[in-house]
């Protein structure tokens, strides 16, 4: 209530009550009653606003906790996405290695083959050579004993003609 009603009724009440002592004593059980109130008025006020703080801060919390949930829930999306983007690039690196090493592997064959081929071909023109060396000799000695078959034939004819007798 407004304090200047209040000491309006305490005036009013004191003249009406007819005595000086009265109005003094009522103004002061009407004041006290009104700080009394007012004090309860601070005080449920004071607590409507601790409720509306209290409100406000769970309000806050559960907006910020939302916030944190979906954003974790990005993140796993992220995480797992990422952890089968490893699992396939470690299944292609492997798969690549084994690749690799395969290879590796049949190019190591591969040069022990040339290495092979290459002895098997040293020695076969090696043999080739020496007979190309064989044959130019028998051709030689074809073309030698060709030449003494013809100068025995040669002989042979002339023994065998008569000769004129002298």
């Amino acid at each position: 209530m407004d304090p200047t009603v209040l000491t309006a009724m305490i005036g009013a009440g004191g003249a009406i009550a007819g005595g000086a002592v009265v109005g003094p004593v009522v103004a002061h059980l009407l004041g006290r009653r009104v700080r009394t109130a007012q004090a309860n008025q601070q005080e449920a006020h004071a607590e409507q606003l601790r409720a509306d703080a209290d409100r406000i801060r769970q309000d806050i919390y559960q907006e910020i906790t939302q916030d944190l949930r979906a954003e974790l829930q990005q993140v796993r999306g992220a995480l797992q996405d990422a952890r089968q983007s490893l699992a396939t690039t470690s299944a292609e690196a492997e798969r690549l290695r084994q690749r690799v090493v395969a290879l590796e592997s049949r190019i190591a064959q591969l040069e022990l083959t040339e290495q092979h081929l290459s002895a098997e071909l040293r020695a076969t023109q090696t043999e080739r050579d020496q007979l190309r060396i064989s044959l130019a000799g028998r051709d030689a000695t074809i073309t030698a004993l060709t030449a003494q078959i013809g100068d025995l034939k040669a002989q042979l004819a002339g023994l065998q003609s008569p000769a004129p007798h002298a």
